[in-house]
């Protein structure tokens, strides 16, 4: 009996760089025997990430922004390791994980990034993250904590304390996460809190630079800090955090903001892979790839997402950290691997951005469409349909629309979620 030699094409990670990857090339190859897709990450499912801060403030149920893989991915993977990658020899084309060493004809490696903290003193110790699902639900469950405790305090200092928070990091997760911590305290808990509790409470949005959202155009970052004026929400622009302790904040010009929930989202670091071999990274630790998101001197290897020191071949310039950039970087990485395997010419990665979206809480989003600037309804709208349809299988679709919907007409969830997950210091 004979028997196909198969290549083996290993995944590491399945956020959007890695899922895209095994969508495409399932849908490329599917029909070839000789062929075998392998991925590998922490968790069995995938994560959609732009909407935890919906998690974090009960307007999505943690559940429906996430999607097993065995059940979004199907026959698409041959094989699936529920595993840490811990080490990768370029040479001789293994992945040594936690539990066993993978051998490879191809590797795409799209492991995301982690929160950078860049070394502010406290600031990893006592401040919440969000990140991952576990990050949403203990942010959640914190902030009504804070609430519970707060209505039934007496000392108005640390009532202030409770009910003072702070968001660090003025991009798009910190915009969304602020002006829906806003609509869940001053809608949501206002009627479920005495008034004199949720006139007590501030929320305060660092920003370092000039401006909200910086990497949007400008009519987009003012629609941005009228829309968080609008909501309650206290924005300090150039303000740098020198120091974060378990009851505050201190900013560069040496104010304190008193605070007993910070949430860093001020940026990211790349997660990347440890190699045996020595291979080209710039100073932030992203994976210096070529034209064709491969490692130099390893065409087999490719590096995707935020792991990724990539330039779009048209323009020549560095390719921003974003979802739709995994994602099409995913499709791309598919094809070439397709096109060296039946031996078809390369194409260079190209990377057109399809838009900038940022949602201000309920019934008010910005949107920045090939320069026709959208805000208010409409951009809403538009940015919920576009987030949803990005959502892998139809049941959660439907799910997340069931949430939205139910929204509009009753009260976000103030449920505090049981979780094994217990952050640092808190209480």
């Amino acid at each position: 009996m004979n028997t196909v030699s198969k290549k083996r094409i290993v995944v590491l990670g399945a956020g959007f760089g890695g899922v895209y990857t095994v969508k495409h090339l399932h849908r490329l190859l599917k029909r070839r025997r000789d062929i075998e897709i392998v991925l590998v990450n922490n968790t069995n499912y995938f994560l959609f990430t732009p909407l935890l801060h919906e998690v974090a403030t009960g307007s999505i149920a943690p559940a429906n922004i996430v999607e097993p893989i065995r059940k979004a991915l199907g026959t698409a993977v041959s094989e699936f390791y529920l595993d840490e990658v811990k080490k990768v020899s370029l040479t001789k084309k293994q992945v040594r994980l936690k539990n066993k060493t993978l051998s490879y004809d191809y590797l795409v490696a799209a492991l995301g990034a982690h929160t950078n903290f860049f070394g502010t003193p406290g600031a990893e110790k006592h401040a919440f993250t969000l990140k991952t699902l576990d990050d949403a639900i203990l942010l959640k469950n914190h902030m009504i904590t804070a609430f519970e405790q707060a209505s039934t305090e007496a000392d108005k200092k640390k009532r202030l304390e409770l009910l003072s928070f702070v968001v660090v990091g003025g991009g798009p997760t910190g915009v969304e996460l602020a002006s829906e911590m806003a609509e869940l305290f001053f809608k949501t808990f206002a009627k479920e809190y005495p008034k004199k509790i949720i006139e007590e409470v501030t929320v305060t949005l660092i920003q370092r630079s000039e401006e909200l959202i910086p990497q949007y155009g400008a009519e987009l970052r003012t629609i941005a800090q009228d829309s968080l004026t609008k909501l309650g929400v206290t924005v300090r622009c150039n303000s740098s955090v020198t120091d974060v302790s378990a009851h505050s904040v201190t900013l560069g010009d040496n104010t304190v903001i008193p605070a007993h929930t910070v949430v860093w989202c001020a940026g990211i670091d790349p997660c990347g892979i440890n190699c045996t071999e020595p291979i080209g990274k710039e100073k932030n630790g992203k994976i210096i790839v070529n034209e064709f998101l491969q490692v130099p001197n390893y065409p087999e290897v490719f590096v995707l997402g935020d792991s990724a020191s990539s330039r779009s071949s048209d323009t020549g310039e560095l390719v921003p950290a974003l979802a739709q950039v995994a994602t099409k970087q995913g499709e791309f990485a598919a094809h070439t691997i397709s096109h060296i395997i039946t031996k078809k010419p390369l194409k260079s990665f190209t990377y057109r951005h399809s838009g900038s979206l940022v949602s201000f809480g309920q019934w008010n989003a910005g949107a920045d469409l090939g320069g026709i600037i959208l805000n208010g309804k409409l951009a809403w709208w538009f940015w919920r349909t576009i987030y949803v349809s990005k959502l892998i299988s139809f049941t959660k679709k439907v799910q997340v629309i069931v949430d939205w919907t139910l929204n509009l007409f009753s009260p976000r969830d103030i449920a505090r979620l049981y979780t094994n997950c217990k952050h640092k210091d808190k209480r």
